[in-house]
């Protein structure tokens, strides 16, 4: 049983998909499906299902994957503890980031000019067990030890110039039953602001359009093609002369930085949230 045999089953377990994980190693698949399969081997069990183009843990791989994942956390740890201690400060500092990704490269990029050693691994979805270093979501579905308060924002709605809705100066979220609305994926933070600010309002949207991309959304609402709500100050300025912001009473978000419970925070994730907290001037609650 090899270290890197280990990173790559604990990874795969993750994306559920060995190109993916070949992708981030910088390997052909045929090395992450073989070094699987002679881990396989050597446990006699199948860590995984194969589910057409995706794989699933088996009962055996969740099991082993508890007790993986926890040994290279451990290894990583103790690395950085020796580092630390030597006054150098290195090794890999994992970020999970849903939403506010402008804000949070502001950081990444202070970061990484006063810390070349320290690696980033930087992702965007939310994932399925609490492997990370820091969450930076408005929700968070894990256990933490202690959350730090990014920002505070309004949620805002916006819609074209042409649209009836335009000449309201706020516009309650009742007011918005019949309109077709344009919003993310589902799990992603704007797709669950809207449902759920409909909801307390006594209706589902109708979301007519789910798009990944924030710069088609500003685009589509623009055309017409339907109403959206919006961070009020992550989304500043980004749109066109074309598309206007209405104040919705009461709806806010608050982004947090989350630390898991079950993770030691190392150095490196300390002085990492004292650079995000200062590009929006925040502090611990």
């Amino acid at each position: 049983m090899e270290l890197l045999q280990l990173r790559y089953f604990c990874d795969a377990a993750l994306s559920e998909n060995f190109s993916a994980t070949a992708r981030k190693y910088f390997v052909p698949p045929s090395c992450i499906s073989q070094s699987i399969a002679r881990l396989e081997r050597e446990l006699s069990c199948a860590l995984f299902h194969h589910l057409g183009n995706r794989i699933a843990l088996s009962d055996a791989g969740r099991r082993f994957y508890q007790s993986a994942s926890a040994a290279l956390s451990l290894l990583a740890e103790g690395a950085d503890a020796v580092r630390e201690g030597a006054g150098a400060l290195g090794g890999t500092l994992d970020i999970v980031c849903t939403c506010i990704r402008s804000t949070v490269t502001k950081a990444v990029e202070r970061f990484t000019v006063e810390y070349p050693a320290v690696s980033l691994l930087l992702r965007h979805e939310m994932q399925k067990t609490a492997d990370f270093d820091l969450l930076i979501s408005d929700r968070c579905p894990f256990a933490y030890r202690e959350r730090v308060l990014i920002l505070d924002e309004p949620i805002s709605l916006a819609v074209a110039k042409s649209h009836p809705l335009a000449d309201a100066e706020s516009i309650s979220v009742t007011a918005l039953a019949g309109e077709r609305f344009i919003s993310m994926p589902e799990g992603r933070s704007l797709n669950e602001i809207t449902k759920e600010a409909c909801a307390a309002a006594g209706f589902a949207p109708n979301i007519a359009i789910r798009l990944e991309d924030p710069a088609y959304i500003r685009k589509y609402v623009e055309m017409s093609l339907g109403v959206a709500f919006v961070p009020g100050i992550t989304w500043e300025g980004l749109f066109s002369d074309g598309v206007v912001l209405r104040e919705v009473p009461g709806l806010r978000r608050k982004i947090y930085a989350y630390l898991p419970s079950d993770r030691n925070e190392k150095q490196s994730t300390g002085i990492f949230l004292d650079m995000l907290r200062a590009v929006h001037g925040t502090a611990a609650e």
